[in-house]
């Protein structure tokens, strides 16, 4: 199975409910206290009004159990 590109405007389906990418913050490092790596992460807007945010190794994780299903990208 590919993997998606995830960015900005992608519709997806998390746990039966509808969303969309709104902000993707991009892998970084900060250095000024430790050798720290971020994380991609996602900001995801649902249909309902709610809103999260999400490392790409959660979405990977619920995309290999079923639960998040990309629409449209």
């Amino acid at each position: 199975m590919n993997k998606p590109e995830l960015k900005v405007g992608t519709i997806i389906i998390d746990s039966g409910k509808l969303g969309i990418i709104v902000a993707v913050i991009e892998n970084g490092s900060w250095t000024e206290y430790g050798p720290f790596s971020l994380t991609k992460s996602y900001e995801i807007r649902y249909f309902d009004g709610n809103l999260t945010m999400m490392t790409a190794k959660t979405i990977d994780k619920l995309m290999e159990r079923g639960t998040f299903e990309v629409i449209k990208q």
